[in-house]
């Protein structure tokens, strides 16, 4: 790993890493403090003396564990020496401004550069461990969204399925939540990330429910929507035209496959029913320790699906104040093309439930 990251130095002689997350990709750590300085030949964790004991024993070999304590600002400047570092690569879409600042001030005399992502990009090709927490994770969510249907009722409100998910959560296996759970009833269902409310479930409503648990720190993410009467003409061409222009999506997923190509395979069908201003939110995203994580399925830049990455499909149709229909599954690029871990029905057969 350490190797991998040194081969992608551009313009500094070594890395400065803040982010939590990255921290524990990197090492394990899930503390409050802790943080990470990779040069060409040395990687160093630092840490303060509540996490020191726990530090040693779990950070991988490859890093020297080194206390920091009051003195920090004052013993960076050494390190800075010691390692002869004179250009500093940092996380600069995790540092605020002032942290820039104050970092900035306690390394006189070395340039510090953005470092483009460059944890976050290899974060991007998943480990067989990682895959197996994340299938895991995803399989573990489709038990969830089971379990809860069992709880929809009229009367219940969207916040008291949000509740109950959050409740059940360990008792299905799972560390934690992703985030939390969307729930949209009704007309709700048409703003794609509606705030749960205390509107009650009538009979007739339409039900959107997007949501993800974290297995060993890794999440999962799924977005299903229901009937709970027969779907009028129109809710039954939305819903199928969103079926259809995820499964063209996924059809088309393979290594080396354009991001342009993917959702160009969704749009040419969600446009051809009309709909193309009524889905204006990305075709989907990378999942890991972070619910988003590259690759970003909504950029413009010419970027390739490469083997070992995961993205959620998710393409969705909201007509206003009306009703709205996402449907969204979590693949894995493969080899040989790709393997959709989501297995959760999503036949408009399947979207109708009993109240």
């Amino acid at each position: 790993m350490l190797k991998n990251i040194r081969a992608r130095f551009k313009n500094y002689n070594a890395l400065f890493i803040s982010n939590p997350v990255n921290v524990n990709y990197l090492t394990g750590f899930t503390g409050s403090r802790g943080l990470i300085l990779i040069t060409r030949k040395k990687a160093c964790f630092f840490t303060d003396f509540r996490y020191l004991e726990y530090a040693k024993k779990i950070i991988p070999k490859e890093f020297e564990v080194i206390q920091i304590d009051k003195k920090w600002k004052t013993d960076w400047p050494s390190i800075l020496k010691k390692y002869k570092i004179n250009s500093l690569g940092i996380e600069e879409d995790y540092l605020t401004y002032s942290q820039f600042l104050g970092l900035r001030k306690i390394s006189k005399g070395v340039k510090l550069i953005k470092s483009e992502q460059i944890i976050e990009k290899l974060r991007q090709f998943k480990s067989v461990k990682e895959l197996q927490y994340l299938k895991k994770s995803q399989e573990i969510n489709e038990k969830l969204l089971k379990k809860t249907l069992g709880f929809i009722k009229p009367g219940v409100t969207e916040k008291d399925i949000e509740w109950f998910i959050l409740q059940n959560i360990r008792a299905v296996g799972a560390d934690g939540t992703s985030f939390i759970p969307i729930v949209a009833f009704g007309n709700n269902s048409s703003i794609p990330h509606h705030q749960n409310s205390d509107r009650k479930l009538k009979k007739g409503d339409i039900i959107l429910i997007d949501m993800g648990v974290k297995y060993k720190g890794y999440c999962s993410d799924m977005s299903r929507t229901f009937f709970t009467k027969k779907p009028t003409d129109l809710q039954s061409k939305v819903y199928q035209t969103v079926l259809d222009a995820q499964k063209a999506a996924i059809k088309s997923l393979k290594n080396g496959v354009l991001i342009s190509k993917i959702t160009g395979a969704a749009m040419k069908i969600i446009e051809k029913a009309g709909y193309k201003e009524n889905f204006q939110h990305g075709l989907g995203h990378g999942t890991g320790l972070d619910i988003h994580e590259l690759p970003n399925l909504g950029s413009e830049k010419p970027e390739k699906l490469l083997q070992n990455m995961i993205t959620t499909i998710e393409p969705g149709i909201y007509l206003p104040k009306n009703f709205g229909v996402r449907i969204e599954d979590m693949v894995i690029i493969t080899g040989a093309g790709y393997t959709n871990i989501t297995k959760a029905p999503k036949e408009l057969k399947d979207a109708l439930i009993e109240l």
